[in-house]
């Protein structure tokens, strides 16, 4: 498991990483994360990202103290990427599945790479109610 936060890229940059380009939210804080892949639909009613390829980053965005989408589906070993859009800290904070915790970051990224499959459950502990759900598959 990896996980590593970056910061000043642009929106073209991650656009170009072979994602959908989500935004996210925090301060310049580093971390690291693993790859999954956007399937299904956010519960907020905002469509899910596009399925990633095989082995691309799935991009999940931090804004307006959401993670859009809010539910990704990806397989073991992809990585997801959060992204802070909102220019205020952050941070992505895994509560049930999985045990990741990124610092705080107002610019930048988050990754983080599945290491098992099953359901993690993660949140910004900045803002109450700012949740996300992935759905990790062999």
């Amino acid at each position: 498991m990896s996980r590593r936060i970056t910061t000043g890229l642009t929106c073209a940059a991650l656009a170009c990483s072979g994602g959908a380009f989500i935004a996210g939210c925090g301060d310049d804080d580093e971390g690291s994360g693993s790859a999954a892949t956007t399937e299904a639909p956010a519960s907020t009613g905002e469509a899910a990202a596009p399925a990633a390829e095989e082995g691309a980053a799935i991009e999940v965005s931090m804004k307006g103290n959401k993670f859009v989408p809010e539910t990704v589906t990806a397989k073991v070993g992809q990585t997801v990427t959060w992204t802070n859009d909102d220019g205020y800290p952050h941070d992505v904070v895994a509560t049930d599945g999985e045990d990741f915790k990124s610092d705080k970051f107002a610019k930048g990224t988050y990754d983080y790479t599945l290491d098992a499959a099953g359901e993690i459950k993660y949140v910004c502990t900045l803002h109450n109610g700012m949740t996300g759900t992935i759905t990790a598959t062999e």
